[in-house]
């Protein structure tokens, strides 16, 4: 920031003139840049500071604090104003005519006539932004020494002594199952055509085809969180075609690491990543698409500098981060302290949030949607009592730097080749080879274990990716550990070789019965009919062909017969 005799060079020579009466100081030269050297001079005399001081109500020395406690004494203008009153601007003409320096709206225009407190332009958190400050030198001389208002004490979250008083009832601990989800992800990328352009549409397609998959139940917000690390991660990236796929090199050195090292790229790609924007997901809000933009780092920044507060091993209320945070910090995300140009709606109400006085139902549930969502699907965060009470885990204070990141060695488990040819695969077992395991069977059930099966369609769908039969029996033997294969498994792939296809099919259809048989042979025998059906199944049945039986129902209609449909078919 700059010292105050260029701040007094850019003010008119009626400011000038204002904040010189203010001090007591008589400006004669009639040259500007004189009189503002005369004036700095006069300011930054100790003494004449300390009585300028002395001549401050509590309400304005504290406001005075507040900027002088501030990084380069300095703070966006709307955040200084909010607080303190608003700086009227005006020019010297309607200052002489309104003369705010005897009539101030607040804390801010006092400050400002007495030429304590001056505003610039300056970089800011998200481009040029307006400021408030302090010069540099003044504030050497102010005597802040002599007020109340100071404090070398650190703010704490909980104090040591209270720690004990926040047990929670019930506990949700967090896991690293976010870990096992992203591994079933990448296969299902694998093998599906996602297209990376329409993200709402991906987590729609997701959401059908993996919600019988995932290790735990997962929103939509969870499955955007997986789909933003996989491409912060660089695990999966569009292709010149628009799918989103593995990216074979990136994806193998994450998926072959170790548990706790993957749990640690998560959270280090979730801390930096550009993919996954926590305000679109908040529960509660709709945000909508009208050219506004937020950056979703300034708010993950700002929850883990003050989780540095939080008692290392103890649970502590996530109602007193949020409103540490909104006291210290309120425009965290929104720098320039504008609250009304962003378009956010309450998604029971459809009310636009705006202003500052939506603070908590906007900022205030972005912070515990981090806090309760992200951090602990990431293993970061234990929950207690649905969210009210928050503690970091060995991962979460890693992530804080308090603790070297956790690295144990890890056990891996082998491929389990039942004798009916199924697949059973631990959690242990490695997710790369978990994941080739996926690539080349159907899907049955997720859990600990995983179990997965050959079938035709899934040797079919192996080939179209390239993997051939030998490949596969040279993998399964080497990650199931025993010399020779079940039997189920050796006839299932060398049937595969010799016909490349399966033996029998199964399809669905739809039969047509008849109370009678001569109400079939009606039926056959009448070509506005006949025409709707297929094969005979008995003297009474006949199937239907496919698509038509809606068409055909209209036939018989007008032919006289009456039709009903099984309930399964009118679902």
């Amino acid at each position: 920031m700059r010292a105050l005799y260029p701040t007094l060079l850019d003010c008119d020579p009626d400011l000038l003139a204002i904040i010189a009466h203010r001090w007591d100081v008589d400006l004669e030269s009639g040259d500007k840049r004189t009189d503002a050297r005369v004036l700095a001079e006069a300011m930054l005399d100790p003494q004449r500071a300390e009585a300028e001081w002395e001549r401050l109500s509590d309400e304005e020395r504290g406001a005075l604090q507040t900027l002088l406690g501030a990084p380069e004494h300095k703070m966006p203008q709307a955040q200084f104003c909010r607080l303190f009153g608003e700086i009227r601007q005006m020019g010297p003409e309607r200052r002489k005519r309104e003369k705010p320096h005897l009539q101030p709206l607040g804390v801010a225009e006092v400050l400002y006539y007495r030429g304590l407190v001056a505003q610039t332009f300056d970089q800011g958190k998200t481009g040029v932004q307006a400021f408030v400050y302090v010069p540099p030198d003044l504030a050497e001389v102010l005597p802040v020494h002599a007020t109340g208002f100071e404090t070398d004490e650190p703010a704490e979250l909980v104090p040591p002594e209270a720690e004990a008083l926040y047990t929670p009832q019930h506990i949700v601990p967090a896991t690293t199952a976010l870990v096992d989800d992203l591994t079933t992800l990448l296969a299902y990328l694998q093998i599906a055509n996602i297209l990376a352009a329409e993200p709402a549409a991906a987590r729609e397609q997701i959401a059908e085809a993996l919600t019988p998959h995932w290790l735990t139940e997962r929103s939509t917000a969870e499955i955007a969180l997986l789909l933003g690390l996989a491409q912060d991660l660089k695990v999966a990236a569009p292709r010149d075609d628009g799918l989103l796929k593995p990216v074979p090199s990136r994806a193998r050195d994450w998926l072959d690491d170790t548990r706790p090292r993957q749990v640690r790229a998560l959270a280090e790609a979730w801390r930096a990543g550009v993919h996954f924007n926590e305000l679109w997901h908040t529960p509660g809000l709709r945000p909508e698409d009208t050219g506004w933009a937020n950056d979703p780092l300034l708010a993950r920044q700002t929850v883990l500098t003050y989780l540095e507060l939080a008692p290392p091993n103890a649970w502590w209320p996530a109602d007193e981060l949020i409103a540490l945070i909104k006291e210290e910090e309120p425009d965290f995300q929104r720098p320039g302290g504008d609250y009304d140009s962003w378009y956010i709606r309450d998604a029971e109400s459809g009310e636009y949030l705006r202003g500052f006085e939506s603070w908590d139902r906007v900022e205030g549930a972005l912070l515990r949607f981090i806090l309760t969502g992200p951090m602990h699907w990431l293993g970061l965060m234990d929950i207690g009592d649905g969210g009210a009470l928050c503690r970091l885990t060995a991962y979460g204070r890693a992530l804080l730097g308090e603790l070297a990141w956790p690295d144990p060695p890890e056990k891996t488990s082998p491929l389990r080749l039942e004798p009916d040819g199924s697949m059973l695969a631990s959690r242990t077992m490695s997710r790369y080879e978990r994941f080739q395991v996926a690539r080349i069977t159907t899907w049955e059930k997720a859990g600990d274990p995983y179990i997965y099966r050959l079938t035709a369609e899934s040797l079919q769908r192996a080939a179209e990716q390239g993997v051939q039969t030998d490949t596969i029996r040279a993998f399964l033997r080497r990650v199931s550990g025993p010399d020779t294969l079940p039997n189920a498994v050796q006839k299932l792939l060398e049937r595969w070789e010799r016909s490349g296809g399966a033996d029998v099919w199964m399809t669905r259809a739809i039969v047509l019965r008849t109370t009678a048989p001569d109400v079939l042979q009606t039926i056959l025998e009448t070509p506005e009919l006949r025409r709707y059906v297929g094969a005979q199944l008995g003297p009474t049945a006949v199937l239907v062909l496919a698509g038509q039986e809606r068409a055909l129902a209209a036939a018989l209609h007008k032919a006289g017969l009456l039709v009903e449909f099984d309930d399964w078919y009118n679902a």
